[in-house]
């Protein structure tokens, strides 16, 4: 039997009152807050977070941690950041996290471009992974995709020289962004189109079952970092 309910996490601050914070294996990195670098990110190997020195991984776009609980089971010598904005799928990723004892994950709640800015380091992590970020699929909504600007630069600056990003996606319009984002700091690891429609290490998410019984093609890309 289940020993932890995913209502037994709560936000630790009221709205009025909130600010980052490290909470039961959750980072907090709450929204509409301005004062983010004035919070102390403790080292990776403190004992608020993963209390080692092993290489760190990161996952955005957690959803609702399927994929990367997996991962966490089984690579048990690797850290892994969970990322994920909804409060809601936090909740459902730390109750299994607890419920499985898994010692090597953090859920990070917030934005994947707050955290990445303010909250991580340069060097810091040893593989990015990217699980069917949403496509915005709309033009007018397009400036809303994470995979770009930005957020690749911190990407760069973050990741370790020669380690790998890996992004995923069923859209096709988004994976030539992503390459054409990609491609200006990361070297691509596959020849063009610079992506993959199999992949026998990715294992398995809900989205991934979801467009493929859709009938839909995958798109794996993957980048390394040559900085």
């Amino acid at each position: 039997m289940n020993k932890f309910k995913q209502t037994d996490l709560i936000y630790p601050h009221p709205w009025d009152e909130r600010k980052p914070a490290i909470d039961n294996r959750v980072l907090f990195v709450p929204d509409y807050y301005f004062e983010h670098e004035k919070f102390t990110m403790p080292p990776l190997s403190d004992e608020l977070l993963f209390g080692n020195d092993n290489p760190v991984n990161i996952e955005y776009c957690s959803g609702n941690g399927e994929w990367i609980i997996e991962k966490a089971l089984a690579n048990p010598n690797i850290n892994w950041f969970g990322v994920e904005m909804r409060f809601k799928r936090v909740r459902k990723i730390w109750s299994k996290m607890m419920n499985l004892g898994l010692k090597n994950l953090i859920v990070v709640c917030g934005d994947a471009n707050e955290f990445i800015r303010y909250y991580l380091g340069e060097d810091q992590i040893s593989q990015v992974n990217i699980n069917f970020p949403d496509p915005w699929p709309k033009e007018k909504h397009e400036k809303n995709r994470l995979i770009q600007g930005e957020f690749v630069k911190h990407m760069m600056r973050t990741l370790k020289r020669e380690s790998d990003a890996i992004i995923v996606t069923d859209d096709p319009d988004y994976s030539h962004q992503v390459i054409d984002e990609m491609n200006r700091v990361f070297t691509p690891a596959y020849e063009m189109p610079h992506y993959v429609e199999k992949s026998d290490e990715y294992g398995s998410s809900y989205f991934n079952r979801l467009w493929v019984e859709k009938g839909k093609f995958i798109r794996y890309m993957k980048f390394q970092n040559q900085k």
